[in-house]
């Protein structure tokens, strides 16, 4: 489907793209989206060195459903935070080359890849020659299932998903599925009911017996009501192909059903309490294989529970009711009779009506820019926005020490204590030897009055909403040099503040965090030279400033390992260290919970390492005796503390996820590998704490009394 109304491309328009850019990130399926979608004749993918096997992937998947005349995959180089190097080699192809007009999805990549890549499009294809351009770059809304352009005026596009398969979005992810068929217990009952099954397997034991039949009987009775649905899939029992041991299966599902590109995974238990049990790791899993636009039900035999959802999450907290659903099996059989019944009972909200076209008030000309970065003595203007974690806001504050400061966020930013926050890290910047200011302080001095927030929310897949209003504060600065910061909020509102510094001859900067420097558009990278002091309390929610020792009443966790890494880095750290418990470790009614998250977090300056040791013995409630717990569920609840970590941090802090000596590291390695993407043999063999990749947690086994040679780092070499 071609946007804005346009069905078929016009062969030989002048003013037509034939080649569409599209970026990839490590998340396959926004590319996978828009590369079905765009009318192009020619498709380039451009990822980093490390995400072009992802790119290959995409590029081999609408080679083999779609017919562009070529799919051509390129890197944009080593380092995807360069953004000279990006535009560089983004500028080398023909089309961009020759200015012949081209489409971009800047969804994918880095935030400086997306950024970079979006203004080389606007640079290239300037409105005064290509009116349309706007409408030519792109961004997936995935809350609405749109591809929106940066022109309000022009309509989203809608994701054609006609080509889009469960093979295909597995395939991406790098997951395929061992046998394509429905096993052959469930195919009998299926097809012949419960008399086939036991003529066939006489012996089959009574649990072995209940399970099939209840697989059977949700597949069944999905097949019947979904086989006619457009746009819908159902497929049987899958086993998902382990990448480090061939031949073997690294995950399950019972069922899964697709609708348009969004993925119900279906987990069938005969008892209720072992959904609790299961659901994390079963969630994890589901993601690893279809991405993020994935949802699971499971489905138990017996009464239903009205509460056991809300009992599953409270024991998860990486579960949320989005994606999360527990029904029982009756319920299943009577209450989901059509295909409208699925959709809205777990994919709510699509075709959505697209958002109402604001005035878009032209940018003036672009003047020229700066020739010196505004560096902190120059007290500049500093715009901001607030995303997910709190962190980049704060050390925005810090690294430029602005006169005046403007937060915008979106309707989802988190506000409260952000601005006191801020306040407070600019006074410790500009008085490192001072101490701490307290609120009557920071008001009386004028720091919290040099940092506030936009008036109202912007929408966060709108740029140049945000472009507008970013543009409109600068220039009323009265001349004040400006500086914009990049590195937080969504990728559309980093290129709308990228615009608005463009269009007001600021800055926009973009913090490296790993490498504690900043890379200016216009001026490169610039080093910091000092840490930011940052209010952790604000960052690390859920969390307890810890003076004595770790006083862990649980059998969750591993206390006396996290007590051993603990001592051993803070000894090693040559600088100030405070540890910070995670407060569900001493709550009983929540101690349940604990191994989903890093217990401990040490914070020195402005890095934060989570410590995480969860136990491979548990009991379950209301049961006496302890049960093992697999590799699957322990690389799953290290998964959970490190998005946990990262939420807060992002590439700020890193997870540590600690096991015994005598513990199945060597397959728990193997699986948290798995779900963090890291191909088999890919490791390093040295394990050292780095903040290269947040997500990736470093699992160590160490004995309490003799920590490994990580657990000696000095933090502040980091």
């Amino acid at each position: 489907m071609a946007p804005h109304g346009e069905r078929t491309r016009e062969k030989g328009h002048v003013d037509t793209p034939g080649t569409s850019v599209v970026l990839v990130g490590r998340n396959p399926t926004p590319a996978l989206l828009s590369a079905l979608t765009l009318p192009h004749d020619d498709l380039v993918l451009a990822g980093s060195d490390d995400t072009l096997p992802v790119a290959h992937r995409v590029a081999e998947a609408v080679r083999a459903r779609t017919a562009p005349a070529s799919v051509q995959v390129i890197s944009v180089g080593p380092d995807p935070h360069d953004p000279a190097g990006v535009s560089d080699r983004l500028r080398a192809l023909e089309t961009v080359r020759e200015r012949r007009p081209w489409y971009l999805d800047y969804t994918g990549g880095t935030k400086i890849m997306s950024v970079a890549a979006a203004l080389l499009h606007e640079q290239t294809l300037p409105e005064n020659d290509h009116p349309r351009a706007p409408g030519w770059r792109l961004y997936l809304d995935a809350r609405r299932d749109l591809l929106r352009t940066t022109d309000p005026h022009r309509p989203a596009l809608p994701l054609d998903t006609a080509h889009v398969d469960l093979a295909a979005l597995a395939a991406v992810h790098g997951s395929h599925w061992i046998d394509d068929r429905d096993p052959e217990p469930v195919r009998l009952v299926v097809e012949g009911g419960t008399q086939a099954l036991d003529a066939r397997h006489p012996r089959l034991g009574p649990a072995a017996r209940r399970g099939i039949i209840a697989e059977a009987r949700v597949l069944a009775h999905l097949r019947r009501h979904l086989r006619r649905a457009p746009g819908t899939e159902v497929l049987g029992p899958r086993r998902v192909a382990d990448p480090a041991r061939p031949g073997d299966s690294v995950a399950d599902f019972d069922a899964v059903v697709r609708h348009r590109h969004r993925v119900l995974c279906v987990e069938t238990k005969t008892r209720a309490d072992d959904v609790e049990a299961r659901a994390g790791w079963t969630v994890a899993k589901a993601r690893r294989v279809f991405g993020n636009a994935v949802c699971v039900l499971f489905v138990h035999t017996g009464p239903a529970r009205p509460r056991l959802r809300a009992a599953m999450i409270d024991h998860n907290p990486a579960l949320t009711a989005r994606n999360t659903h527990v029904w029982a099996l009756d319920d299943v059989l009577n209450r989901l009779t059509s295909f409208d019944d699925l959709r809205s009972a777990f994919f709510p909200g699509l075709d959505p009506e697209p958002p109402e076209a604001a005035p878009r008030p032209p940018l003036p000309e672009a003047p020229d820019q700066p020739a010196q970065h505004p560096g902190p003595d120059s007290a500049p203007a500093l715009v901001t926005a607030l995303g997910g974690s709190r962190l980049g806001t704060l050390t925005a504050v810090h690294a430029h020490r602005p006169a005046q400061t403007l937060i915008l966020s979106s309707h989802q930013g988190m506000r409260g204590h952000v601005r006191e926050a801020a306040a407070r890290t600019l006074h410790r910047a500009e008085h490192p030897d001072a101490p701490p200011a307290d609120a009557a302080h920071l008001k009386e001095h004028g720091y919290r009055d040099r940092v506030r927030f936009g008036a109202d929310p912007v929408d966060g897949s709108d740029p140049h909403a945000v472009a507008a209003r970013a543009h409109a504060w600068i220039t009323g600065e009265n001349g004040r040099p400006a500086v914009v910061d990049l590195t937080t909020g969504t990728k559309a509102m980093s290129l709308g503040l990228a615009l608005a510094a463009r269009h007001s001859g600021a800055c926009a900067i973009y913090q490296l965090a790993r490498e504690r420097a900043l890379v200016c558009l216009t001026h490169g990278r610039l080093p910091l030279h000092t840490r930011a002091t940052v209010d952790w309390s604000l960052v690390l929610t859920g969390y307890t400033p810890l003076a004595g020792p770790l006083a862990a009443d649980t059998a969750h966790v591993d206390a006396p390992l996290l007590e051993a890494a603990r001592t051993a880095l803070t000894r090693a750290t040559d600088g100030p260290v405070e540890a910070w418990a995670d407060t569900t470790l001493t709550d009983p009614e929540r101690a349940h919970t604990a191994r989903e998250r890093p217990s401990l977090v040490l914070t020195c300056g402005d890095r934060a390492v989570g410590l995480a040791a969860p136990a491979w013995h548990l009991r379950r409630p209301r049961e006496r005796r302890t049960r093992r717990v697999s590799p699957g569920s322990w690389a799953q609840s290290v998964h959970a503390a490190t998005l946990h970590l990262n939420l807060r941090c992002d590439v700020a802090g890193t997870v540590l996820a600690l096991t015994r000596p005598e513990g199945d590291v060597g397959r728990a390695r193997e699986l948290v590998d798995w779900i963090t993407h890291t191909p088999p043999g890919s490791r390093v063999p040295e394990s050292r704490i780095t903040f290269d990749d947040p997500l990736h947690p470093l699992v160590l086994a160490a004995d309490p009394d003799d920590p490994p040679p990580p657990l000696h780092t000095d933090l502040t070499l980091l």
